[in-house]
C-alpha cells in the first residue's frame, strides 16, 4: 500500500540499521578493550563468574608476594646460622687446639682470646639478625619457676592424653588426699595465701601417686603448728614421684620433719625448688624436705632460712638418699648437727655444693653435718658458711666457687627460655588452615663460657662446642625442610594462578578474527541500510504523482 503518513519500508530499514549500528559498535568496543565481556550485559552469568576470579587471581598474587617474601626470610636466617655454624667451627678447631697440652699460658690466652671474639661475635648475630624490623633468633620470655633443669611444659590435652587429673585450684590441690595414688599435674600457678593447707600424706596413709609440677610455682604457703611433725606441701611420701615444681615465699614452723616440699618422704624428688622459705621446727628440719629415706633426690636446690635444734640443713634435714646435681644456699642455724647442704647424711653426694650461712656450736659442716659418701664434684663455700669443715666435699672460697658454676661443673639455675611462637604465612587465599603455612623461624643459642686457662678445661670445653654445633645443624635442617615447603607452596599458587588465568580468558577475552569478521559484516550492514533508506525514504514522493 502506498501511503504519505506511513513509511512501513523506512520504519524496517531504519531497525535492521540500528541493529547493524549496535552491532558494528559491541564489536569495536570488543576488539578495543580485548575483552567480549565488557558490562554485566553483555553476558550476566559470565560477567559475575569473572568478577569472582578477578579477585582470586588478585588474592593468589598477593599470596605469591607474601611466600616469596618468606622464602626470603627463610634464606635471611639460613645465611646467618650459617655464619655462625663458621664460627662454631673454628672455635672447635681451637679447644681442640688448646687441648693438646703443648701450649704455655700465653699461648693458650691467645687462643682464648679468638674464642671470645668469636663467641660475642656468634651472640650479636643471635641477637641482631632480622628481617623487616622482625628478629628471627628471638622469642618472648616463658613464664617457668627457676628450675636447673629445662621443663618441657605439657598442654592439658597432651596431659589428659597421658592419664594425668589436672590441678588448676588450691581446692583441687588439696583434694590429692582424697586419692594418695592418684597421678596429677599443675597447669598454672597456684598461690595458697591465706588457705589452710592440710598436708598431703600422712604417716597411715602416704601418698604415693605422682606429681608433676609442669614448671609451675605454688606460692605463700603458711604453716604454723609448732606441736605437729610432718609438715609441708606434702606431710608424708612413699614411693612418689614429684617433679618440676617451684616453691616460693614457704613459712613452717613445726615439730619433726618439716620442709617446705615434703615433710618425711621416700620416692623420687627432681627438679624441684624453694625459694624465700622460712622453715623452723625441732628436729630434722630442711629447707625443701625434711626427712628424706628412699631412692633419689635430683636438680633440687633450696634458697631458705632454716632453723632446729639438731639434724638441720638448707636443703634436707636428714638424708638416706642418693644426692645428684643440687645445692643450698641461705642460712642454717641450729646447736647440733648441721649442714649447709645436708644435716645428716648417709647418701651418696655429687655435683652438689651448699653456700649457706651455717651457725652450728657441735657437728657443724660447710656441705654435710655428719657423716656423707662423696662421689666427686661436691665443694661448700668456705667465705659464706664460715665453716672450714665439713663431714665431706671440698671448701673452696666465693670466687672459685662462682668459676665452678660458671663452667658448668656445677648445676645452677637456668635462664629464662624464651618461648617462640611460629611465624605464619598466609599462603592461600582464603582463613582456612590449608591456607596458612606455620613455621618456626625463631632460634636462640647462648654461648657458655669456655675456659682454655688448662689443657683440662679445654678438653671439658669440648663437650660444650660440640652440643652447640648440633643445636645449629639440627637447626639449619629444619631451615631447609622449611624453605623447601615455601618453594613448593610458591609453584602451588603460580599453577593456581595459571589455570584461573586461562579459566578467565576463556570466559572473558575476546576472538579477535570473530570480531573482525563481525565488524566487517556490521559494517556492510549499516552501509546498505543506509542506501535502502535512502530509497524508502523517497516511497511517499511516488505517492503525490498519482495526484
Amino acid at each position: 500500500m502506498l501511503s504519505i503518513n506511513t513509511n512501513l519500508g523506512a520504519f524496517i530499514v531504519q531497525s535492521s540499521l540500528n541493529v547493524s549500528t549496535n552491532g558494528l559498535n559491541q564489536a569495536i568496543e570488543r576488539m578495543s578493550t580485548g575483552f567480549k565481556i565488557n558490562h554485566a550485559k553483555d553476558n550476566a552469568a559470565n560477567y559475575s563468574i569473572n568478577t569472582k576470579l578477578s579477585s582470586k587471581l588478585s588474592s593468589y598474587e598477593v599470596a605469591q608476594d607474601n611466600v616469596s617474601m618468606g622464602l626470603d626470610m627463610v634464606m635471611t636466617a639460613m645465611d646467618s646460622l650459617e655464619l655462625i655454624s663458621s664460627h662454631l667451627s673454628r672455635m672447635r678447631d681451637l679447644v681442640e687446639q688448646a687441648a693438646n697440652g703443648t701450649y704455655g699460658e700465653s699461648s693458650l690466652q691467645a687462643i682464648q682470646s679468638e674464642i671470645n671474639v668469636r663467641s660475642d661475635e656468634i651472640n650479636r648475630l643471635v641477637t641482631n639478625t632480622e628481617f623487616n624490623n622482625l628478629n628471627l633468633f628471638e622469642g618472648e620470655p616463658e613464664e617457668m619457676g627457676d628450675f636447673i633443669a629445662r621443663v618441657d611444659r605439657l598442654t592439658e590435652e597432651e596431659a589428659i592424653a597421658q592419664g594425668y587429673t589436672i590441678i588448676t585450684t588450691a581446692d583441687e590441690l588439696q583434694a590429692m588426699q582424697d586419692n594418695l595414688s592418684g597421678k596429677y599435674i599443675l597447669m598454672n600457678n597456684i598461690d595458697l595465701e591465706g588457705y589452710d593447707w592440710t598436708p598431703v600424706g600422712t604417716t597411715a596413709n602416704p601418698f604415693l601417686g605422682e606429681f608433676n609440677g609442669n614448671g609451675y610455682v605454688i606460692s605463700n604457703l603458711k604453716i604454723i603448728k609448732p606441736d605437729e611433725n610432718n609438715l609441708g606441701v606434702f606431710g608424708y611420701t612413699g614411693t612418689s614421684s614429684i617433679s618440676n615444681l617451684g616453691l616460693e615465699n614457704i613459712e613452717i614452723n613445726g615439730k619433726d620433719h618439716c620442709g617446705s616440699l615434703v615433710g618425711h618422704g621416700g620416692g623420687t624428688v627432681k627438679n624441684c625448688y624453694s625459694t624465700n622459705a622460712v622453715i623452723s621446727g625441732r628436729h630434722i628440719i630442711g629447707g625443701l624436705i625434711g626427712w628424706d629415706f628412699t631412692n633419689s633426690i635430683s636438680f633440687c636446690y633450696s634458697n631458705s632460712d632454716v632453723s632446729g635444734n639438731g639434724y638441720v640443713g638448707a636443703l634436707l634435714g636428714e638424708s638416706y638418699n642418693s644426692v645428684d646435681n643440687c645445692f643450698a644456699v641461705g642460712s642454717v642455724t641450729s646447736p647440733w648437727l648441721a649442714g649447709g647442704l645436708i644435716g645428716k647424711c648417709y647418701s651418696k653426694i655429687s655435683n652438689s655444693y651448699a653456700a649457706a650461712k651455717v651457725s652450728c656450736n657441735n657437728d657443724g659442716g660447710g656441705l654435710v653435718g655428719s657423716a656423707g659418701q662423696d662421689l666427686g664434684n661436691c665443694y661448700w663455700d668456705i667465705d659464706e658458711s664460715s665453716q672450714v669443715t665439713s663431714a665431706c666435699g671440698t671448701g673452696v672460697t666465693t670466687d672459685e666457687l662462682e668459676a665452678l658454676i660458671e663452667t658448668g661443673i656445677l648445676p645452677s639455675i637456668l635462664e629464662p627460655e624464651n618461648k617462640y611462637y611460629p611465624t605464619v604465612f598466609q599462603a592461600g587465599i582464603d582463613s582456612s588452615s590449608s591456607s596458612k603455612i606455620s613455621l618456626n623461624i625463631s632460634f636462640a643459642l647462648t654461648v657458655p663460657k669456655i675456659n682454655l686457662s688448662t689443657s683440662e678445661n679445654a678438653r671439658n670445653s669440648l663437650e660444650k662446642i660440640d652440643e652447640l654445633i648440633k643445636r645449629v645443624n639440627a637447626k639449619q635442617t629444619e631451615y631447609g625442610a622449611a624453605h623447601n615447603r615455601l618453594e613448593s607452596a610458591l609453584e602451588s599458587i603460580g599453577v593456581s594462578i595459571d589455570n584461573l588465568t586461562s579459566t578467565q580468558s576463556t570466559i572473558r577475552d575476546a576472538d579477535i578474527a570473530e570480531e573482525s569478521s563481525a565488524y566487517i559484516r556490521n559494517q556492510i550492514l549499516q552501509q546498505a541500510a543506509m542506501t535502502l533508506m535512502a530509497t524508502a525514504n523517497q516511497t511517499p514522493e511516488l505517492a503525490l504523482q498519482l495526484l
